[in-house]
C-alpha cells in the first residue's frame, strides 16, 4: 500500500505525519515499511540519519526520489508492505507523480486561514490525478490545532471549509503538543517515546481511520 502525505502549504506538520505513520506500520503492524523522502529540505531523510544511530528503534528504510518518479513508485510498491511518501509544501512534479499512484493522499492542514486558501488548488490537482488514479483516496487532516476547548468550533470550521470542496476530511485531528518536535529530533516517534500518551493515540486514529476507508469512502471529486 502506498500512502502519500503531500500538500501545498508547508509547517503543517506533513514529515512529521508520515514518519509516525511508518513507525506505526512497522511497530504495530510488524509490516516492511519504505519511506520515500521527495522534500528537498531532506526533514525525513535527516530524521532516519538520527534514528539508524540508535539500535534500540527498529530500523526503516527510506530513499530519495525527485521530479518524475511514478514508475520508480510502482517498482518500490511490489517489494514493501507499504511505502510512505513524503513531499515537501509544493506543488511539483514529484507530488503529481505520487498522487497518480498513490493509494491514500493524506493532505495536513493547520486550521488557519493562510492553509485553508490552498484548498481550491488541492482540489483542482486531485481532480486532474483522479482521471490517472480513479482508485486513489483522499483526504484532508486538519494539523496542528490549538488545544483549547474554545477553538473546537474553528477546528470544526475548518474541516467545512474542506468538505465544501466535496473531499474527505479525517475525523481524527493532530493537536500541537512538543512531544512531535521532541520525538523527531530523536529519531523516534510519538509512538515509540509516549505509546500511551495524547499523541501517540492521535497518530494511530490517523492510521486506523485511513486503513478502515474503502473506496466507497471516496467522494467525486466535481
Amino acid at each position: 500500500m502506498m500512502i502519500l502525505v503531500g500538500g501545498e502549504k508547508g509547517g503543517s506538520g506533513k514529515s512529521c505525519l508520515a514518519q509516525n505513520l511508518a513507525v506505526y506500520f512497522a511497530r504495530n503492524k510488524k509490516a516492511i515499511v519504505l519511506m520515500v523522502d521527495c522534500d528537498p529540505q531532506r526533514t525525513t531523510s535527516d530524521w532516519i540519519q538520527v534514528r539508524n544511530t540508535d539500535p534500540s528503534l527498529p530500523s526503516i528504510n527510506c530513499i530519495q526520489l525527485y521530479g518524475k518518479i511514478r514508475n520508480d513508485l510502482l517498482s518500490l510498491n511490489q517489494h514493501y508492505d507499504y511505502v510512505i511518501i513524503d513531499c515537501g509544501g509544493q506543488d511539483n512534479l514529484a507530488l503529481r507523480a505520487s498522487m497518480s499512484v498513490a493509494d491514500h493522499v493524506v493532505i495536513p492542514l493547520r486550521p488557519k486561514r493562510r492553509d485553508l486558501k490552498t484548498v481550491p488548488h488541492m482540489e483542482d490537482m486531485l481532480s486532474t490525478c483522479k482521471m490517472v488514479n480513479p482508485k486513489m483516496l483522499a483526504s484532508f487532516l486538519i494539523a496542528q490545532c490549538p488545544a483549547l476547548p474554545s477553538q473546537a468550533k474553528r477546528i470544526e470550521e475548518a474541516k467545512e471549509v474542506c468538505r465544501s470542496y466535496g473531499i474527505n476530511v479525517l475525523n481524527a485531528v493532530t493537536y500541537n503538543r512538543n512531544i512531535y518536535d521532541d520525538s523527531e529530533e530523536q529519531g523516534s516517534s510519538v509512538i515509540e517515546l509516549d505509546p500511551e500518551g495524547k499523541a501517540a493515540l492521535e497518530m494511530i486514529a490517523i492510521a486506523e481511520e485511513l486503513m478502515a476507508m474503502k473506496p466507497d469512502d471516496s467522494h467525486e471529486f466535481n
